[in-house]
């Protein structure tokens, strides 16, 4: 892809092939914001179930297994592409619950305006039902495998770059 776009302002023709390789560079530029876009979401995925595993928050497998990259949609000069679950208690994991959860709270519970312990069982628990048994839990400590996935983006973020924009 071209760098330096050169045309003489005397000649009309000299000027429409400046416009044209323009163009042509923006209309690569725009195709390499929608790769830089979709590979930083694949990487997101490796990362987000790397962490899953470092924060043993693997039961099923169910939360491993639906951590995805989604296409969400063109924006202006790129695509817009998002690192997500559908699991039911992903968010239960990654912000964890009750006084343990608050005794181990999350990074950023600004995000979504988390709470802990909003029954107010504290120290006495409480009792669900899983698998054909009672079980009893005072809740569970914050693994927050997404904020975890979004720093470690952050810091590859220009060598992600670097890969997709080389030569651009």
């Amino acid at each position: 892809m071209p760098t330096q776009i050169n045309f003489t302002y005397d000649s009309l023709s000299s000027i429409d092939a400046a416009i044209k390789q323009m163009q042509a560079y923006q209309e690569q530029l725009t195709y390499k914001c929608r790769i830089f876009a979709q590979r930083v979401a694949e990487i997101g995925v490796e990362i987000a179930r790397v962490n899953i595993a470092d924060f043993d928050a693997i039961y099923s497998g169910e939360l491993l297994s639906s951590i995805r990259a989604e296409y969400s949609g063109s924006v202006p000069d790129g695509a817009s592409w998002l690192v997500i679950t559908d699991c039911p208690w992903a968010a239960y994991v990654e912000f964890g619950t009750g006084i343990v959860g608050q005794e181990s709270p999350h990074p950023d519970t600004s995000i979504v305006g988390w709470k802990y312990d909003v029954n107010q069982h504290g120290d006495m628990g409480w009792y669900y039902f899983k698998d054909g048994e009672w079980h009893w839990t005072k809740g569970m400590p914050s693994r927050p495998f997404l904020y975890q996935t979004g720093m470690d983006l952050r810091e590859r973020i220009e060598t992600i770059a670097m890969e997709v924009f080389a030569g651009a």
